[in-house]
């Protein structure tokens, strides 16, 4: 149960990271409110600490590998939005203060999750 509870929390947090980053945009009927901008680093956290907990072994590094890049898929997605707003090959619906969040968040944390090792863990 712990696992599903986690899996779930982790999608919702990263889901709401992909609807900050493309709602500038207008992509998508969903406009992210207040909500979205707190659930996004606490799911994501506490999806991961669920998952992360109810893991054994190479498990745990595999999660952290998987949520880190998942973050910083965002992170880079948030900065390619950036870029196109400010060389003005597109022009947001919005501000785009919910990319420089997304790219925040998604960078901290997902280099944190990417450089996760265990003691033992191998360089592949």
């Amino acid at each position: 149960m712990t696992q599903i509870a986690g899996a779930v929390f982790l999608v919702l947090g990263l889901a709401s990271g992909l609807l900050l980053t493309l709602a500038p945009f207008g992509i998508g009927a969903a406009q992210p409110q207040p909500v979205a901008w707190v659930l996004f680093p606490l799911l994501t956290m506490g999806g991961y600490l669920l998952l992360a907990v109810a893991a054994r072994g190479p498990a745990i590094t595999r999660i952290s590998r998987s949520a880190g890049a998942a973050l910083l898929a965002l992170a880079v997605a948030a900065t390619v939005g950036l870029f196109l707003v400010g060389n003005s090959l597109v022009t947001p619906g919005a501000g785009t203060i919910s990319l420089w969040y997304v790219l925040l968040i998604g960078l901290v944390l997902g280099t944190a999750g990417l450089s996760f090792r265990r003691l033992g863990d191998d360089e592949a």
